[in-house]
């Protein structure tokens, strides 16, 4: 079978396409366009604390400051357990897309070119470089059966083989939880209380940790996994994502300005 599908390949090339919107594909691999939107996402404002992306608010001023970073009206009412997160582009467009494919139709080959664009986004972060230990946000037992594959381990497994880290699966979900899509605010940091817990504590004890999502929507499911993580011991988390989706800045009277943090 192999050999006939080799031979089908060689007499009718397939169509090479962008892995990421599937228009045709260049010797770059992605496409011009998805690389220009994705130059473009790099200097979109966005969260310094949990990495999304800011609304374009008429009258509503955002992004970056001389002298620091803007703070989103969650992060900024709200402590964070993880130091900052980052996101590839926001969760919409081809982005999302390509989420979605590799979460829904198994296109695994997808988390390789996410996690590409993934250490792009981080490469030169501080933060980031001094991570000591890779791991993903979970799948409960039962969802992780269904799908065959935990999209965040993908993730992981190819972020950590470009930034030569070990890549360690500790977190595990105590229990199942309803999906976080469609439920409120509320209802989505309620939903994940407690819901995590530590399969190797000693693995993550002094250790600034990296801890890897396919979406940040809130952030909720990002600040309970490094809740747990710094309670069992682990120095720092970081956190970061194929994508984020959007919010609104924190603007009541004034700017909240926070040190640069990359």
């Amino acid at each position: 079978m192999k050999l006939l599908s080799g031979l089908l390949d060689l007499f009718f090339p397939p169509r090479r396409v962008c892995p990421l919107c599937g228009a045709p594909e260049d010797p770059a691999g992605i496409c011009g366009r998805c690389r220009e939107a994705i130059s473009f996402f790099r200097r979109e404002p966005f969260c310094s604390m949990c990495g999304r992306f800011f609304q374009q608010t008429p009258g509503v001023r955002a992004g970056p400051q001389r002298d620091g970073e803007r703070l989103c009206r969650d992060c900024a009412r709200e402590g964070r357990f993880f130091q900052l997160s980052r996101a590839a582009g926001p969760y919409e467009g081809f982005l999302k897309g390509a989420v979605l494919r590799l979460k829904y139709t198994g296109k695994r080959e997808l988390a390789g070119h996410l996690a590409e664009l993934m250490f792009q986004s981080a490469a030169l972060n501080q933060y980031y470089i001094s991570a000591q230990l890779i791991t993903p946000v979970p799948l409960s037992l039962e969802r992780s059966r269904r799908r065959g594959f935990n999209q965040s381990e993908l993730l992981a497994f190819e972020l950590a083989r470009r930034m030569r880290l070990d890549m360690l699966a500790v977190l595990r979900k105590t229990r199942e939880t309803s999906p976080q899509t469609g439920l409120g605010r509320y209802g989505r940091g309620e939903n994940l209380v407690g819901a995590f817990g530590l399969t190797d504590p000693v693995s993550v004890r002094g250790k600034a940790v990296l801890l890897v999502d396919d979406v940040v929507t809130t952030g909720n499911t990002l600040n309970n996994a490094s809740e747990t993580l710094i309670r069992g011991g682990a120095a720092t988390v970081v956190c970061i994502a194929a994508a984020a989706g959007r919010t609104l800045p924190h603007s009541p009277c004034g700017d909240i300005l926070i040190p640069n943090r990359g």
